[in-house]
């Protein structure tokens, strides 16, 4: 069975992602290659002061995003053709960025990364996420595929349908955020972290520094309801009263629990609630910025932190 040691070098919350992969909860984990990540983790990087452990992780950072900044993909015609030759070219820039490699050289089993297209009703934007799988990895020419199609069809619904899969979500949980109609009043995100919104203290997130605060501060009683089993996953919006998603993700908190210390699986979930929490409110005020580091408390910031340094705090 996989121990922290399998992944302790990669960035606390995308460890643990990928540890729960590598114990059998899930068929797969990713995490989004954006600006926001990679200067993210820096700023939390040159905050600690463990200059042995964490300058190489910093230069990586800082090297990878200054090649992000660089890559700019332009497509003259929106064509199946003119978008797998995008991607091909795309995807050789991104193997080449320090961060993809050191994602890869740290993870033990299947670690790919992707172009990720999204079409909009002006553009076409590109990004990029990575993958880990165990046992039960696609090709990454099949999940170019699903992405093009969807691109192609102006219909992202089946693709995201397809990455819920490939994440191991509930089939209730992909119908639920697949279906649910977007609209000014209601959307996916807001439902599904609506249950468990109210002990959040908007105040300490939104006065001064939410870094003043610890999770306990800031989601006090959050394990008190059923539901905070829930967030499983980083990235993940449970179907709101769910009781698949809730068992899931008691299993998951149990295998991660005989890995690492009960403490840190704790922060892990409200990590994820809280990354949600926020996302949604994003959704709401039409904002595209993911959340920064620690905009959700202390730990938010920490658990950007390898996981190997995140272990010695807890």
């Amino acid at each position: 069975m996989a121990s922290h040691s399998d992944v302790h070098a990669l960035p606390g919350f995308v460890a643990i992602d990928a540890l729960s992969v590598l114990r059998g909860g899930r068929r797969g984990a990713s995490v989004q290659i954006t600006d926001g990540y990679l200067e993210g983790q820096r700023r939390v990087l040159a905050a600690v002061d463990l200059p042995i452990a964490t300058d190489e992780r910093k230069a990586i950072c800082r090297e990878s995003r200054r090649i992000w900044e660089d890559i700019h993909i332009d497509i003259d015609t929106l064509t199946e053709e003119n978008l797998w030759e995008a991607s091909v070219r795309f995807r050789r820039l991104l193997r080449r960025l320090p961060e993809v490699r050191y994602l890869q050289r740290h993870y033990p089993e299947t670690c790919v990364v992707v172009p990720e297209w999204l079409r909009t009703s002006s553009e076409v934007r590109y990004g990029a996420r990575v993958y880990f799988f165990a046992d039960d990895a696609p090709d990454p020419e099949s999940i170019l595929e699903e992405n093009i199609r969807a691109v192609l069809d102006e219909s992202r619904g089946p693709f995201e349908r397809y990455q819920g899969s490939l994440h191991g979500y509930p089939e209730c949980c992909i119908d639920f955020y697949e279906g649910t109609t977007r609209s000014p009043e209601t959307d996916p995100e807001s439902l599904s972290i609506a249950p468990l919104e109210e002990p959040v203290r908007d105040d300490r997130l939104e006065r001064g520094s939410p870094l003043s605060w610890s999770f306990d501060e800031i989601l006090r009683g959050f394990f008190n309801d059923p539901q905070s089993y829930a967030f499983f996953a980083h990235e993940f919006y449970p179907e709101p009263g769910g009781e698949t998603a809730r068992r899931r993700g008691v299993e998951i908190y149990e295998t991660l629990a005989d890995a690492l210390p009960e403490s840190l699986v704790r922060d892990y979930f409200r990590f994820n609630f809280g990354w949600s929490y926020l996302m949604a409110k994003a959704v709401r005020h039409r904002a595209e910025k993911t959340p920064e580091p620690g905009r959700f408390g202390r730990e938010h910031a920490l658990l950007y932190l390898p996981l190997r340094i995140v272990l010695e705090l807890y």
